[in-house]
């Protein structure tokens, strides 16, 4: 993540949390109040069967109630390092960024535990909290640290600090001592808010990932990430659920499998721990790591894909992040119809979805992203019944073609249009597809939020 990004979300938060204290109504739902213009027109997208999708959209309080009348469930997102009262002065991240990347765990602030039991008490504290059985409490934490062992074994201090006699003694106390930078702030959270679900923004099981992943074999993505599972082993019980953050950096058809391999991932390296969510972090915006495109809203088969597809890899969640500059007139995102039908789509199937189980023949993502072949992904509900995410994001826009599918006994033969990410609908022999219509598209008004 850019130093502007991070940044922009440390302000947005402060702002957004005093914000919220003052402008949220007694009751979050609103459910008897008119819409806000461009809400109107817009479709529900409540989940059932234990998915789940979440607005976390900041900058204008008032969306807030109208996305959570739609079904989506509110965050609690917190910039635990930020020094909001004191106006930055005592701010961890700058603490920790003295050396790039920070090599010695073992010098925390002293100040540590008090700015971030602050933080949570601006959670805890705020008059209009949303802490009923629908909401999530995610702690975003984001710094660089040495990756590289041998070059944090060089480090005296650390060396010292560690006690440690090998490099192999040392990885394991450098490792859980940088964990402590990230859970105690969940363990602090859990005590201000103890019926809150926690999560970590932060690192992940399987850390975010592009061209570790593009283009590799297996063996190449696990050496790539084989620091992963060491370190998050210290933070694994200390979450209620796990991030995979699949915010898109390129107008490429690799980036629909980076978001279909990252979610996947993640799914598939924490099933050792349990049953714990995978909720994947979306944004509408491309990354501003991506100089020419970052800010700019997606393409609508972008934003198509991104609302579905971490559902059909492991995830159980989806939440919709952003920051629409605070003003007395916020323009929501253009493409917000089309996110919403196409989340829509997994709203409808969504008890079913729970429900059924991945074809195990079905190709891990990366592999059909090194061989440029459709995404697909096959879900049986039963030997009758099939629900199936299938795109070509690799032809153009105006082109399609056909995919030969089976299904348990039956084959089918699929039309795929463009790059739209369609789901069909398979009963036995009748082949239902459910797609969105990107015409549908248009800019929603400029609202008072205020």
């Amino acid at each position: 993540m850019s130093d502007t990004l991070r940044l922009l979300k440390i302000l947005s938060r402060g702002l957004l949390l005093a914000l919220i204290a003052v402008s949220l109504p007694e009751k979050a739902s609103g459910q008897d109040s008119a819409p806000l213009p461009g809400w109107e027109n817009l479709r529900n997208v409540k989940m059932s069967g234990g998915l789940r999708a979440f607005w976390d959209v900041g900058g204008a309080p008032r969306h807030q109630i109208e996305a959570v009348k739609l079904g989506f469930d509110p965050v609690n997102l917190l910039g635990d390092y930020s020094d909001y009262p004191g106006k930055q002065a005592r701010n961890i991240n700058t603490y920790v960024h003295r050396k790039r990347p920070a090599t010695n765990p073992w010098d925390r602030p002293e100040f540590f535990e008090e700015i971030i039991r602050q933080n949570v008490g601006l959670i805890a504290e705020r008059p209009n909290l949303i802490a009923d059985d629908r909401s999530i409490f995610v702690h975003d934490i984001e710094f660089e640290f040495e990756q590289d062992i041998a070059k944090a074994w060089a480090d005296p201090e650390a060396k010292k600090a560690s006690g440690a006699t090998t490099i192999e003694a040392f990885q394991e106390a450098y490792l859980a001592e940088w964990a402590k930078w990230f859970w105690l702030p969940c363990v602090w959270g859990k005590e201000a808010l103890p019926d809150l679900p926690t999560g970590l923004y932060g690192p992940q099981p399987f850390r975010r990932d592009y061209w570790g992943i593009a283009g590799k074999d297996a063996a190449q993505i696990d050496g790539t990430h084989a620091l992963d599972e060491a370190f998050w082993k210290f933070i694994e019980p200390h979450v209620d659920f796990y991030v995979a953050s699949v915010y898109i950096f390129y107008d490429d058809p690799g980036s629909v499998f980076y978001v279909a391999s990252n979610v996947e991932e993640n799914f598939n390296r924490t099933r050792q721990y349990g049953d714990k969510p995978v909720y994947a972090y979306s944004w509408l915006r491309y990354h501003n790591g991506n100089k020419t495109l970052g800010g700019q809203e997606l393409a609508p088969w972008l934003v198509d894909a991104t609302a579905v597809i971490p559902y059909f890899y492991g995830a159980r969640g989806n939440v919709l992040w952003g920051w629409e500059p605070q003003s007395k007139e916020t323009k929501l995102y253009g493409n917000l119809p089309i996110y919403m039908d196409s989340l829509g789509r997994v709203a409808d199937l969504s008890e079913k979805i729970v429900q059924a189980v991945p074809a195990p023949d079905d190709e891990p993502a990366h592999v059909l992203w090194k061989e440029k072949r459709p995404l697909l992904r096959r879900l049986k509900v039963s030997a009758e019944e099939w629900i199936v995410l299938a795109m070509h994001p690799w032809q153009s826009e105006d082109d399609s073609s056909e995919l030969v599918i089976t299904c348990g006994e039956r084959q089918h033969t699929l039309e795929l249009q463009g790059r739209h990410c369609d789901i069909f609908h398979i009963t036995g022999d009748t082949v239902k597809r459910l797609q969105v219509d990107y015409r549908k598209a248009t800019e929603l008004v400029n609202t008072s939020v205020l």
